[in-house]
């Protein structure tokens, strides 16, 4: 089986080629909950954030949450058990979502959010160094990377 190419190292590489350009490096402030919500559903929060945990307490199952099915995205309710809930947020097994998923999808949204913010403030430019990328994230649902 062939690794992802998307590997913690790739943001290790990208942050020291930013700092040996010479480029100032910047910890983004902390997103309140409130923030993560204008733009995802609580359910999806919630999901991210303590799904992890029920998943380990399947019988046999690996560390990472790969959904194996997708509930149409139609139906009348969200499904309640872990296997389908995975599905019903997760558009395929290109991201998987992990004990620190939610930690680390936070942390990547603060980077964008200060970011934005610099420029808003007058800043000429400024880059994200957002890991797990986040151009793929619905309000709901997880979904591939590039």
């Amino acid at each position: 089986m062939a690794t992802s190419a998307e590997q913690p190292e790739r943001a290790d590489r990208l942050l020291a080629a930013a700092t040996a350009a010479g480029h100032q490096v910047l910890a983004p402030a902390p997103l309140e909950r409130q923030r993560l919500a204008a733009v995802h559903t609580a359910e999806y929060l919630d999901f991210l954030e303590n799904s992890p945990a029920e998943w380990a307490a399947l019988p046999g199952a690996g560390p990472e949450i790969l959904a194996n099915v997708h509930p149409n995205r139609h139906m009348a309710h969200r499904p309640r058990h872990i296997v389908g809930r995975a599905g019903w947020h997760m558009a395929d097994t290109a991201c998987p979502v992990g004990p620190g998923t939610f930690a680390g999808a936070s942390a990547s949204a603060a980077a964008a959010v200060d970011a934005t913010r610099a420029v808003l403030a007058g800043m000429r430019q400024a880059y994200a160094l957002c890991r797990p990328p986040g151009h793929h994230a619905y309000a709901d649902m997880a979904g591939g990377f590039c």
